[in-house]
């Protein structure tokens, strides 16, 4: 039996469709093992969001030829389908699949000539149909499932190659979304996580059906074994009134957004080509706290843009403390040849990046304490998500309220996909103790 193993770097997305890979080899009698153990084939599906992302994707190749210079090397992602040159050049790569050419791989690896570097890469702008070759009818939490409607992005933000290399939206068919939702719900999921790479754009290359992201919320929920709805991230813009009230009024939606903010500074933000200010931002979200008191709303925020000095980012600390965030995602700046804000002159030092990312985090330590405590004593439901133990061996349930706290349970051993109402008592770090009520 031919052993494949897989590495994955990135988003959600690049684990999703990792995870869809899995399946279809498994099914084609391929071993799975560890990509740390000896394999005949290596998948590394990588990211390029940062130089970082880079410079770990070939970590993760030359890692893999070092187990096994016999082995095949096959790598795949954004950064085979923005670098692919620059990947022919490290010896013992087999095959440079772009991610339209990922739902192939399988058929391509019974073709190719092992013995010399094979490209395969489409430009990401000739992306234009959505590829419903992948996708998952398990979920590896077997709770919780990321589910991906959505691929591309026509925002092009000044600081993002993401559009270059997923080329540009496109949504998945209706029917395609109801069968795996459907497949999920027999194999015992009951949280469905909507996911893509520019979620609120879901609909608007489908001329039939008028169909949207808040339509399809609605539809989803008619599944009486999913239980919760989940958005992976939603850009202000998208949250229109027809999507904030099914959020509002869909009983099975759960209570939290992730919504990037980036920066706290406006000329900032139109350096960055972001659609909003701070106005129109700090508006939207007052609305939707209004509506839903106990939402949780996080964000990413990224320190260091050209042109962010001390000012800037003073101002950024304190927009994000103004609008209680729940938790902050921090991430540094990092010029991407493709895109405009590279071509921006006044640079900021590394030093700068890390101390502002450290107060930011800071920042979002303390935030995340003051979300913990408006809900200690309160009840609330989890979806248990499995056990874990402490270093003396007691055990615990974990799992996560519908709006993201993270829960654990002493002494207690639910059963993974649960439903199981909790009182929050105390909170330890990033999860809150709490006793099962039924």
């Amino acid at each position: 039996m031919i052993k494949v193993a897989f590495k994955t770097l990135g988003c959600k997305i690049n684990q999703y469709e990792t995870e869809s890979l899995i399946n279809l080899f498994i099914e084609k009698g391929f071993q799975l093992v560890n990509f740390h153990q000896k394999a005949d084939i290596y998948i590394i599906n990588t990211c390029t969001v940062t130089q970082e992302a880079d410079r770990k994707s070939r970590q993760m190749i030359r890692n893999a030829i070092r187990q096994n210079g016999k082995s095949k090397i096959i790598v795949t992602g954004c950064y085979a389908q923005s670098d692919y040159g620059e990947l022919q050049n490290i010896q013992g790569i087999s095959l440079i699949a772009g991610n339209g050419e990922k739902s192939d791989i399988l058929q391509q690896i019974e073709k190719i000539d092992f013995n010399k570097t094979t490209i395969s890469v489409k430009p990401a702008k000739y992306l234009k149909k959505y590829d419903h070759i992948l996708k998952n009818e398990f979920s590896s939490l077997h709770t919780r499932a990321w589910l991906k409607i959505q691929d591309g992005c026509n925002r092009f933000c000044t600081y993002c190659k993401v559009p270059y290399v997923r080329g540009p939206a496109r949504s998945r068919s209706v029917e395609d979304i109801m069968e795996e939702v459907s497949d999920l719900c027999n194999n015992g999921v009951k949280e469905v996580v909507l996911s893509g790479i520019n979620l609120g754009s879901y609909g608007k290359d489908i001329s039939k059906n008028n169909i949207n992201l808040a339509k399809l919320i609605s539809l989803i929920s008619n599944f009486e074994k999913i239980k919760r709805i989940r958005l992976s991230s939603i850009e202000l813009i998208d949250l229109d009134s027809e999507l904030l009230n099914i959020i509002e009024q869909c009983s099975k939606f759960c209570h939290h957004l992730h919504i990037p903010l980036q920066s706290g500074d406006d000329q900032i933000l139109r350096l960055m080509n972001r659609p909003y200010n701070t106005s129109n931002f700090y508006q939207k979200i007052s609305l939707i706290k209004k509506a839903i008191p106990d939402i949780a709303i996080t964000t990413d925020i990224m320190v260091g843009f050209p042109y962010e000095d001390s000012n800037s980012f003073e101002k950024t600390f304190n927009f994000a403390r103004k609008n209680c965030f729940a938790k902050i995602h921090v991430f540094p700046y990092s010029d991407r040849k493709e895109c405009l804000a590279a071509l921006l002159p006044v640079k900021v030092d590394n030093i700068s990046k890390k101390e502002r990312s450290k107060l930011l985090q800071e920042l979002s330590k303390k935030l995340l304490h003051d979300f913990q405590k408006k809900f200690l004593d309160s009840i609330a439901e989890i979806l248990v998500e499995g056990q874990t133990k402490d270093q003396e061996g007691k055990i615990y349930s974990k799992g996560i309220t519908s709006n993201y706290l993270k829960i654990m349970i002493p002494d207690y051993v639910g059963k993974k996909g649960d439903i199981v109402r909790v009182k929050l008592n105390q909170i330890c770090s990033n999860y809150i103790l709490s006793s099962a009520l039924n």
